[in-house]
């Protein structure tokens, strides 16, 4: 496949507006694209507009490779703020501008790539599984359903293509934010290197990330009118309670993960009441945590409970907890050698300062949902794109975009020869 037509697809999927719905569109757009190389494909519905989809390559009973992008993306948040209309690819200077091109349709048309060229080597024998999936922005809901359905479950080895990379420019913000977790020799070396090398991005290989967690906390209390307070029991009151606990609590934490850092903290939301003149009878306060293994979901859900139950003794206070959702973290344990084949790889093909660092971040991605099926199973996250993701003039490195190709496809091929036998 020549650069024109890797070209075309991305420019094709950018204008299907995925923004949290209608994945069936870039489904079928996949499937056929793949029959035309002669590779049958399944699309997997999951609700109106809204559908998965998955591929194989299969030679032998051997282990089995993942290639996992989700086709769903952001909004375009202000119109006015985008120098391109975000729904037509647009190349400048070097850059693909569009909604997705980052996070992370030239991940998913990177993979797409290297499957078919891959299906298309008569010299390769190994398994890969191409995994698309829905809604990864707001739920992981497609890879949970097609984790349930067990898509996940014979994988030896997951890639996700989401972004890695940072532009040179924002390289010591980022190695410093608070989303990641660098070793700091390791951070040393590379920003040294930042100040002499002419390379334009860094990519990174993400090995572990946070697990998260939504929840909604709710007191109900009683409306009165403002003239008599005293009649009613203000809901506002007892969810500050509640918060000013939480916060002693989350700040006295002290797990902490070598790979992640602490456990990381954002209530989000807090709204109560209807009108001015009525004592308000709700509340409510919304979180988003960012877990670690070392204090693990369940634990966390446990000790917030026992918050609420013992301010729920106190006279007139009636507190409820409500998770949203759940996913859990996830830390590769290289076990089939996929972080150091990628890091060899990307000695050749990418022309960065340093081969693909490891960090932990903070964000989630659908790795918790396959790993939930699958404890064992290798996750690795390398993918084209930037920190542009989500933001306005969003933009993939149009270079990276072509060798990510030729990535993905090298450490294939590299991990079958490492991998032969279960």
């Amino acid at each position: 496949m020549n650069k024109h037509e890797k070209l075309q697809i991305l420019r094709d999927l950018v204008e299907i507006n995925t923004v949290n719905n209608y994945e069936e569109a870039v489904a079928i757009y996949v499937k056929d694209l793949l029959a035309s190389y002669g590779i049958s494909s399944s699309t997997i519905k999951q609700a109106p507009k809204r559908a998965n989809l998955v591929a194989e390559i299969i030679n032998n009973d051997g282990p089995i490779l993942g290639f996992s992008g989700h086709m769903d993306t952001v909004s375009e948040g202000d119109i006015n703020s985008w120098n391109t209309n975000p729904f037509k690819l647009v190349a400048k200077d070097g850059k693909l501008y569009g909604r997705g091109t980052s996070d992370m349709k030239a991940g998913v048309v990177d993979l797409i790539i290297a499957f078919i060229e891959l299906a298309n080597d008569e010299n390769f024998k190994g398994n890969v599984r191409l995994i698309l999936t829905i809604s990864e922005e707001l739920t992981e809901e497609g890879a949970k359903y097609l984790s349930d359905l067990g898509y996940g479950d014979d994988l030896d080895s997951l890639i996700i293509a989401e972004p890695t990379g940072v532009a040179k420019d924002k390289l010591n913000d980022y190695v410093n934010s608070d989303g990641v977790k660098i070793n700091s020799q390791l951070k040393q070396t590379l920003l040294a290197k930042n100040d002499l090398g002419a390379f334009d991005e860094q990519h990174f290989i993400i090995t572990a990330h946070k697990g998260w967690m939504t929840y909604t906390v709710t007191s109900i209390g009683k409306a009165a009118h403002s003239s008599m307070p005293s009649m009613g029991i203000n809901a506002i009151d007892n969810l500050i309670k509640y918060y000013l606990a939480e916060k002693v609590f989350y700040n006295s934490l002290t797990e902490y993960d070598d790979d992640l850092g602490y456990t990381v903290y954002a209530p989000d939301i807090i709204r109560g009441g209807k009108q001015v003149n009525s004592i308000p009878d709700k509340a409510y306060l919304q979180v988003k945590v960012r877990t670690i293994p070392q204090l693990p979901n369940d634990e966390l859900i446990r000790r917030l409970t026992a918050i609420i139950d013992r301010l729920n003794k106190q006279p007139g206070v009636n507190l409820k907890l409500k998770v949203e959702y759940n996913e859990c973290p996830v830390k590769c344990h290289n076990n089939t050698n996929i972080v150091d084949i990628f890091q060899k790889e990307a000695g050749f093909v990418l022309n960065e300062a340093m081969p693909l660092p490891k960090v932990g971040v903070s964000l989630g991605t659908d790795a918790s949902e396959f790993r939930r099926n699958n404890p064992e199973l290798d996750i690795v996250i390398v993918g084209p794109g930037n920190t542009t993701s989500h933001q306005a003039n969003e933009y993939v490195d149009l270079e990276t975009f072509y060798n990510m190709t030729d990535l993905y496809f090298n450490v294939a091929v590299k991990f079958f020869e490492k991998n032969l036998v279960r």
